[in-house]
């Protein structure tokens, strides 16, 4: 795949509350945040990676952790006031080499690398590609009085996570026409489809959780336990198996 920038997004995805983010809370003394961004170091493709914050969060991010940010490369911006403003402005810090952009939810530092590798495979087809969960519990529809009305059927439903990617300027495009005024949707897949693109799927990861309340943080810990080790490159000679 051609080069790849990895947007790292603070602030709380549409839909969710101001207050439904953990990502300066540690688990096993890292960060959530940082731990997310850790999931890139080691793939090639990946030439940017930009940590999108909200204005009230910037000086608390340089400050404690601008040197090793930028020891690892990973730049910094703000933007907002809301998750699109916070992307909107990752987008005006991309260089120009990079070709696709994967859109990453800064509370979310349990995604395998698997389901990475399974992203870029599907969006090389369709310029996009999002995760995505069968629901599997029923949906109701209740009365005034809380009573049950209804049952909705979910068997086509169902629930989209993140990271999402996207070749850049699909993405660049998308933002444009909601920026006039004439793009809207409930995230960043939602902007890109009504801009006229096709989105691809993969299966999401059932522990690709968002790290969003005490009890999430409570039960980060246990996430990354599960997480599937990456594919070790081969070994060229018993020489190099023996490294440290």
């Amino acid at each position: 795949m051609e080069a790849m920038a990895v947007l790292f997004v603070m602030a709380p995805p549409p839909g969710a509350g101001p207050d439904q983010a953990r990502p300066f809370v540690k688990v096993d003394n890292r960060e959530i945040f940082m731990r997310t961004i850790e999931l890139y170091a080691n793939r090639d493709q990946v030439s940017q990676r930009v940590l999108c914050v909200l204005p009230d969060d910037m000086s608390r991010v340089q400050e404690k952790y601008g040197p090793h940010l930028g020891f690892q490369g990973v730049s910094v911006t703000t933007g907002g006031p809301d998750w699109f403003g916070a992307v909107q402005r990752g987008l005006e810090k991309l260089k120009p080499p990079v070709q696709w952009v994967m859109i990453h939810d800064a509370s979310r530092p349990a995604v395998p690398y698997g389901l990475l590798d399974a992203l870029e495979q599907a969006a090389a087809k369709t310029g996009a590609a999002v995760p995505v969960l069968p629901l599997e519990t029923d949906l109701v529809q209740l009365k005034p009085d809380r009573q049950v009305e209804a049952w909705a059927a979910t068997g086509r439903l169902f629930h989209v996570q993140y990271p999402q990617l996207f070749r850049k300027d699909l993405l660049v495009a998308a933002y444009a026409r909601r920026a006039a005024g004439a793009g809207a949707g409930a995230d960043d897949a939602a902007l890109v489809q009504a801009s006229g693109a096709a989105i691809a799927t993969v299966p999401g990861w059932r522990l690709n959780w968002r790290i969003d309340s005490d009890e999430m943080v409570r039960m980060a810990g246990d996430l990354l336990k599960h997480l599937p080790r990456p594919r070790r490159a081969a070994v060229i000679s018993p020489f190099e198996e023996a490294q440290w």
